[in-house]
């Protein structure tokens, strides 16, 4: 997965209602591109085909 830019990154928070100010958008892309590549890391092969289950059961 290629590393988000800082125009990815400022276009995503803004779109749930944040502004991040140019002294922190750098570090805050460094971060959320740190944390993406840690996720990809512990992605488990084949876990894409599995069907999730559901995380509150419906009442019987």
């Amino acid at each position: 997965m290629p590393d988000l830019t800082k125009e990815e990154v400022r276009a995503m928070g803004h779109a749930v209602g944040l502004e991040i100010e140019d002294p922190d958008l750098s570090e805050v892309t460094i971060s959320l591109n740190a944390l993406l590549e840690s996720l990809d890391a512990i992605n488990p092969p084949g876990l894409d085909s599995v069907e999730p289950l559901p995380i509150i059961l419906p009442p019987r």
